[in-house]
């Protein structure tokens, strides 16, 4: 790259001649259109369609990271190492003039035993959830417009796990209390009418109780994990109940010499308790974890900002 021939001529750049190359490169591209979306998403401030410094900072920091992934990617046999190639977005292997990025070292064999987990907390009391994303009410004059709103606690945690192909593979949610009940369950959509009669009539998709959501992975259907918490949040033990579940409906077959899931975690302490870690080195199921420093998640849960940007914006609206 640039990068390394300024640095081989004793001329190597600094972070603002980077960025400013790094602008240059994606200028009027379709990357500089996924930049411009991107920040009109969050509502960044800044320039749009320009990488900020903040963009700089991350970047070294998820280049770092996956250094030490890719090796264990091998090992697991979902990837496979590959002689250096210059790879455009779409991954096909053209002339440096045309590639995207540093030269590819790795080759991924099976993305849909790679797992990524996003992880965002809620709670159903709106009294301080203040104005979604700016939005403004409108009230008569000299007044406030005030809304009526849950002021009840019920803390509660989302979790989806998502493939390396992007397909979701299961949904969780953890609920704050001692016991599963029926309502937890069911859930309850209030835009729905409530119809007498037959039971099934008010259940189902589309319906007064429509249920967790059931993913599609594999060609097979995955039901939503639901379950409780002291505090509403992830424990050892659930996580391990939420790979025992994909484990029994063989989602990712096991064969010698075949391909290992991998999951990718951040630093959370429930990572590292004995549940979860005697489950994922038995031999029956074994799963390949790597597990972030903590204070990470932004890097180790991939859709992190997006999660938190967009799932409680659009719960509290």
């Amino acid at each position: 790259s640039i990068f390394v021939k300024k640095a081989r001529m004793g001329q190597p750049m600094n972070m603002t001649e980077g960025l400013a190359f790094a602008n240059s490169l994606i200028s009027n591209s379709q990357a500089q259109k996924n930049v411009i979306a991107f920040q009109q998403k969050i509502r960044m401030k800044t320039e749009r369609g320009s990488l900020s410094n903040k963009y700089w900072n991350n970047f070294q920091n998820f280049a770092k990271m996956y250094e030490l992934v890719y090796p264990q990617m091998v090992e697991s046999h979902i990837a496979e190492a590959i002689e250096p190639v210059w790879m455009d977005m779409k991954g096909n292997v053209v002339q440096e003039k045309d590639a995207f990025g540093l030269k590819v070292e790795h080759k991924l064999k099976h993305a849909d035993y790679l797992l990524f987990v996003d992880e965002v907390g809620n709670n159903t009391n709106m009294k301080d959830d203040g104005r979604v994303g700016g939005e403004r009410k409108i009230g008569s004059k000299g007044g406030r417009a005030q809304q009526t709103v849950a002021t009840t606690d019920a803390h509660y945690t989302v979790l989806g796990f998502t493939a390396g192909t992007g397909e979701p593979v299961m949904c969780a949610v953890i609920f704050k209390g001692s016991e599963v009940t029926s309502t937890m369950q069911m859930g309850i959509d209030i835009t729905k009418p409530y119809l007498d009669g037959v039971y099934t009539n008010n259940t189902g998709e589309n319906k007064r109780y429509p249920g967790a959501p059931t993913c599609h992975f594999r060609g097979k259907d995955v039901p939503a994990f639901v379950c409780c918490s002291p505090s509403g949040g992830i424990t050892s033990e659930l996580l391990k109940e939420m790979l025992e579940q994909m484990d029994k409906l063989e989602l990712f077959p096991r064969e010698e010499g075949g391909p290992i899931p991998f999951l990718l975690l951040d630093g959370h302490g429930s990572r590292l308790e004995i549940p979860f870690l005697r489950y994922i080195t038995d031999e029956a199921t074994e799963w390949c974890v790597c597990i972030g420093v903590p204070n990470g998640t932004a890097y180790w849960q991939v859709g992190n900002s997006e999660e938190q940007n967009g799932f409680g914006m659009i719960l509290s609206r």
